[in-house]
C-alpha cells in the first residue's frame, strides 16, 4: 500500500491518499478541492471516500470526489452530522460542502477497498459518529488513520457539538489495545505511530 499524506493549505485537515494499483485510490477525509488535482497528477481515479468525521475541515472536498464517481463511506452516526450544524462550517464562517454519504461502516466492519482491506473503529468522543480506519496493503503492512480522535502527543477536541470526553477516553483505550504497532496518520499535525502513543501520550495512558 502507497499512503501519500497531502498537506492543507490554511485552515484543514491532512489529507491522505492511499492506493494498492496505482489506478484507483481511497481518499481518507477530502479536506479541500485541490485533492482532485493531486490525485490527477499521480493518475488515480477516486474510487472511495472514508471520513473520519464530518467536520468541514475534513470533508472540503468530498464533493468533487462524489462528482467524478466516488463513493464516500463514514458511520451511521456520523451520517446524521453531514450538512447539519454540527458541521461547524456555520460557526467558523466556511463555506459548506454539499455531498450525500453513499454508505455507512459498522464498527469491526471489514471491507476490500481497491484491494486494500479497511476496518472500521468506532471511536466516538470529537464526534458521536466518529471512526478511525485500519488500512492493510496486500503484503498485509498496515496503517492507522485517526482523524481527530488521536494525535501526536494530544487528542481531538470534545467542546463541540456531540463531543464526549468520556467517550473520546474509551475510544483511546480501544486504539490502545490494537494487537501490534501500526503508523498513525492524524487529521492534524505530524504522523507518529501506536507504540509511541501509548508509550507517552497522556492522554492515552491514563485513559
Amino acid at each position: 500500500m502507497k499512503a501519500e499524506k497531502i498537506y492543507p493549505i490554511g485552515f484543514a485537515a491532512n489529507s491522505y491518499i492511499l492506493t494498492e494499483d496505482g489506478k484507483n485510490a481511497v481518499v481518507v477525509d477530502p479536506a479541500q478541492p485541490r485533492i482532485e488535482d493531486e490525485l490527477e497528477k499521480r493518475g488515480l481515479r477516486p474510487a472511495f471516500v472514508l471520513l473520519t468525521h464530518a467536520h468541514f475541515d475534513h470533508v472540503g472536498g468530498v464533493s468533487a470526489l462524489q462528482k467524478r464517481g466516488a463513493r464516500v463511506l463514514c458511520s451511521e452516526r456520523e451520517k446524521t452530522l453531514v450538512g447539519s450544524p454540527a458541521d461547524l462550517s456555520e460557526e467558523f464562517g466556511a463555506p459548506r460542502s454539499e455531498f450525500t454519504v453513499d454508505g455507512v461502516l459498522k464498527d469491526g466492519e471489514t471491507r476490500e477497498l481497491c484491494a486494500l482491506s479497511v476496518t472500521a473503529i468506532a471511536t466516538p468522543g470529537h464526534t458521536a459518529g466518529g471512526m478511525c480506519y485500519l488500512v492493510r496493503g496486500a503484503d498485509g503492512t498496515g496503517a492507522l488513520f485517526t482523524g481527530d480522535t488521536l494525535f501526536a502527543g494530544s487528542i481531538g477536541r470534545t467542546d463541540f457539538p456531540t463531543g464526549d470526553m468520556a467517550a473520546l477516553r474509551k475510544s483511546l483505550k480501544r486504539l490502545a489495545a490494537l494487537e501490534g504497532d501500526f503508523p498513525v496518520y492524524a487529521g492534524h499535525e505530524e504522523d507518529t505511530t501506536l507504540e509511541e502513543e501509548r508509550r507517552t501520550n497522556p492522554f492515552m495512558r491514563d485513559a
